[in-house]
């Protein structure tokens, strides 16, 4: 397999202070105690054009974060949950209108919850259609979404040794948070768990096999997985939060544990993978490469491409004026200098412990951002952003 050749920024189009740029930004968030590590990858016409992991693998220890360090990635699963859902419809075996409830009978004949303004549940109502698979993947589907998802009736007990599968039942019998495809509110949760179990039912295998066989071994993830053995446990970056002091407390809690309320056996699609940061920039190059990477194509391009269309009506509420979903990733419809400085059709997601990518196919570039902390996802990913679009270099002219 053929992997990434590095290059200087201003030999793929990029200004040459993007380096420096960058640099400073995390050398400032480690300064002022915003987190315990980071690592960023931008890769640029096919070529490595940045590269840094500074900071601790663990920050207990004092060890320091190393190349192939591994992240906790949370939501940044999500991606990889719709590629496995959309070889299926390469396949024939579902279409993404189908109703989830073709595979899930549990999901028929939904309530909707009805709330006062106080937020008091004072009623329900019949689901005027079914969900699609098509909303699971759009967060349109208003399953564990929602201001009031404690009164929906989910039930988030994880017993020991708990799959998949012994959850649906309980979801099909929660109630929505909306009438499905007539808003978009994230479900952090069960919609991608419902979608990785589907995979699981179509397929025969479980989601982590199938993500195996049909992504990482492909692209030769070595170091992507549901379930790290213990070498790759103690390559994991710990996790943190920042006590606003310049200090950190380590969330020991999640010691080999994924998500904080899931079992080790539970392969959450929402938010169950662990993954390097060479790894992670390899899938989502293939994502910005219409499907293929290194060689290696995982997707038709066509598939790919769906991935990041816009598939929501523009004025659907919950969708925001610079940003909608495609599937599973949000997309860039409007640029707003500091406030948005990524540019139409770029499309991204990340990870409740702060880690962060994005893809724009218009200049051929992927920038993957990792760490492990608590409760500060917002001003990183914004300052990083900033940081290269201020350097964009020509790259901004050769698609104007």
């Amino acid at each position: 397999m053929k992997y990434f050749s590095n290059a200087t920024p201003e030999e793929v189009g990029l200004d040459k202070n993007l380096t420096s740029a960058i640099d400073a930004m995390m050398e400032k968030h480690l300064a002022d105690g915003w987190v315990t590590s980071e690592s960023v990858q931008i890769i640029c016409k096919d070529k490595v054009v940045y590269r840094s992991d500074r900071g601790y693998e663990n920050y207990t220890e004092k060890r320091p974060l190393r190349e192939n360090s591994l992240f906790r990635m949370a939501s940044m699963t999500k991606p990889v949950i719709t590629v496995c859902v959309m070889l299926l419809v390469e396949e024939g075996k579902i279409d993404i209108e189908d109703p989830i409830e073709k595979y899930m009978p549990v999901f028929k004949d939904m309530q909707v919850a009805e709330f006062d303004a106080e937020g008091n549940r004072i009623g329900t109502h019949p689901s005027p259609r079914p969900i699609t698979i098509h909303d699971l993947l759009s967060h349109s589907n208003g399953l564990l979404s929602g201001m009031h998802q404690d009164k929906l009736e989910c039930n988030m007990e994880f017993p020991p040794n708990c799959v998949l599968a012994d959850k649906i039942e309980h979801w099909g019998n929660s109630y929505l948070a909306f009438d499905p495809g007539t808003q978009t509110d994230y479900s952090w949760l069960i919609a991608f768990d419902v979608l990785a179990r589907l995979v699981e039912m179509l397929s025969g295998m479980t989601i982590a096999e199938f993500a195996q066989k049909r992504i990482f071994d492909p692209l030769e993830m070595t170091d992507s997985t549901f379930h790290p053995t213990e070498e790759q446990w103690n390559r994991a970056v710990e996790v943190c939060v920042a006590n606003g002091e310049g200090k950190f407390e380590p969330q020991n809690w999640l010691d080999k544990q994924i998500l904080w309320m899931c079992p080790v056996s539970y392969e959450s699609g929402a938010g169950g993978l662990v993954s390097s940061m060479n790894d992670y920039s390899r899938f989502a190059h293939m994502l910005c490469n219409d499907g293929i990477s290194c060689g290696v194509r995982i997707m038709k391009e066509e598939t790919a491409r769906m991935m990041h269309t816009l598939l929501l009506p523009s004025h659907i509420p919950g969708n925001s004026e610079y940003e909608t979903w495609g599937l599973g990733v949000r997309v860039i419809t409007k640029t707003n200098g500091k406030e948005m400085p990524m540019l139409p059709g770029v499309f991204y997601w990340s990870g409740a412990y702060a880690t962060y990518f994005w893809c724009d196919p218009d200049r051929q570039m992927v920038v993957v951002f990792g760490t492990n902390m608590m409760g500060c996802n917002v001003p990183l990913h914004h300052e990083l952003q900033c940081a290269v679009y201020e350097n964009i270099g020509t790259l901004h002219n050769d698609v104007q």
